[in-house]
C-alpha cells in the first residue's frame, strides 16, 4: 500500500500538479473525516485552510486514497484526525509517506505521532472494548468502538479539543478560536438538547443494525441494539444467520433495522419483509447522505431517520 501511495504522488508531482497557495498566515489543517472538516472549519474560520480526506458516502474502513492527500498532509500544520485506530485503512500509511515531521504515523495506535496531531478521541467514554483480540470474532477496533461521532453530545467535546489544538499551534490567536468556539457552541448546545429531547420517544425500543458501529447512537438514543445483520463485524450474513435473526427479531418485538448507507439495502428489505420492521438509513458521518454537509445537519437527520422509521415524530 505504501509503495502505491509513493508512486501515485511522484506521477502528481512529474505532473506538474501543485496545491492551491496558501492564504498567508493561514493553518493549513487537514481533517480525515466531513465532520471534523466541518467543526475546524467552525472553529478556524479565516484563520484555517480545512482540506478532508475521506469523503461522506465512502465506508471508513474502505476509504479510496488519493495522489493529493500525500501532499496536503506533507504541507499540514496541523491533523485532526477521530482515532482508536478508525483510520487505519488510510491514515497511516498516508502519514508515513507524507513525511511531515508536524504529523507522523503512530505505529501502536493507527493514528498521528507529533506536535500537529488533534486526536478527537480524547476523553470520550469508549464503549465496546474487546476483551480479548481474535480474527474468529471478526474486524474488531482494538481500542474499542471509535464512531463515536454518532453521538451528538460527543460534538462539543471534539470542538473543544479542535480549539485547543488551534489555539496551542497559533497562540498568537487563542482568543480568536476560543471565541469561535463559544459562538458554535451556543448554537450546537441547544439543538443537542432538543435533539436529546425528541429522543426520549426511542428509549427502550430494539433495533438491529447492520454493522456493530452503533453502540454511541444507543447511548444517546436509548435505542436497545439486540443483534446485528452482518455475522460478525465485517462478515456477511449467511442465510443460517439471518433465519435466526428473523425469528429473535419476532420472538423479542424488534421493530427498527437501522441500515447504515453503505451497507447491503436488499437483505435489510428482506429481513423487514419477514419481520414487519421499519428501515432508518443512517450516515456513519457527516455528508454520507444528501442534506447532512454538517455535523448538526448529519446528527438531526440520523435521528429523523430513526424516529420516522420507529413512527415516532421527528425533528
Amino acid at each position: 500500500m505504501k509503495n502505491k501511495i509513493f508512486r501515485l504522488a511522484l506521477i502528481l508531482l512529474l505532473a506538474g500538479w501543485a496545491p492551491l497557495a496558501q492564504a498567508a498566515g493561514k493553518l493549513r489543517v487537514v481533517a480525515t473525516v466531513p465532520d471534523l472538516v466541518d467543526i475546524t472549519r467552525r472553529i478556524g474560520a479565516d484563520l484555517a485552510e480545512v482540506q478532508g480526506l475521506a469523503r461522506g458516502p465512502e465506508d471508513i474502513h474502505q476509504v479510496v486514497m488519493k495522489p493529493s492527500f500525500v501532499t496536503r498532509l506533507n504541507k499540514a500544520d496541523a491533523v485532526v484526525y477521530l482515532g482508536l485506530s478508525v483510520e487505519h485503512s488510510f491514515l497511516p500509511g498516508l502519514l508515513e509517506v507524507a513525511r511531515n515531521p508536524k504529523a507522523r504515523r503512530n505505529a501502536d495506535t493507527f493514528g498521528c505521532l507529533g506536535p500537529g496531531c488533534i486526536d478527537c478521541s480524547e476523553g470520550v467514554n469508549v464503549m465496546e472494548k474487546p476483551e480479548t483480540l481474535s480474527r474468529a470474532e471478526g474486524e474488531l477496533h482494538p481500542q474499542g468502538n471509535p464512531h463515536y461521532n454518532l453521538d451528538p453530545q460527543e460534538g462539543p467535546r471534539m470542538a473543544r479539543l479542535i480549539a485547543a489544538g488551534l489555539a496551542r499551534l497559533d497562540p498568537e490567536h487563542a482568543a480568536d478560536y476560543e471565541r469561535n468556539l463559544k459562538a458554535y457552541l451556543s448554537e450546537l448546545e441547544p439543538r443537542i438538547a432538543e435533539w436529546k429531547r425528541l429522543a426520549a420517544a426511542l428509549h427502550g425500543f430494539k433495533a438491529v443494525s447492520f454493522h456493530k458501529d452503533v453502540a454511541y447512537l444507543g447511548r444517546f438514543t436509548g435505542i436497545d441494539f439486540v443483534d446485528t445483520v452482518e455475522l460478525k463485524p465485517g462478515i456477511a450474513p449467511t442465510p443460517t444467520h439471518l433465519e435466526q435473526l428473523v425469528k429473535k427479531m419476532k420472538g423479542q418485538g424488534v421493530k427498527l433495522i437501522v441500515r447504515e448507507q453503505q451497507y447491503d439495502a436488499k437483505v435489510c428489505e428482506w429481513l423487514a419483509e419477514k419481520t414487519g420492521a421499519g428501515i432508518a438509513v443512517i450516515g456513519t458521518m457527516a455528508n454520507a447522505l444528501p442534506d447532512s454537509e454538517t455535523f448538526e445537519k448529519f446528527s438531526e437527520r440520523n435521528l429523523k431517520a430513526l424516529l420516522e422509521a420507529a413512527g415516532k415524530r421527528g425533528p
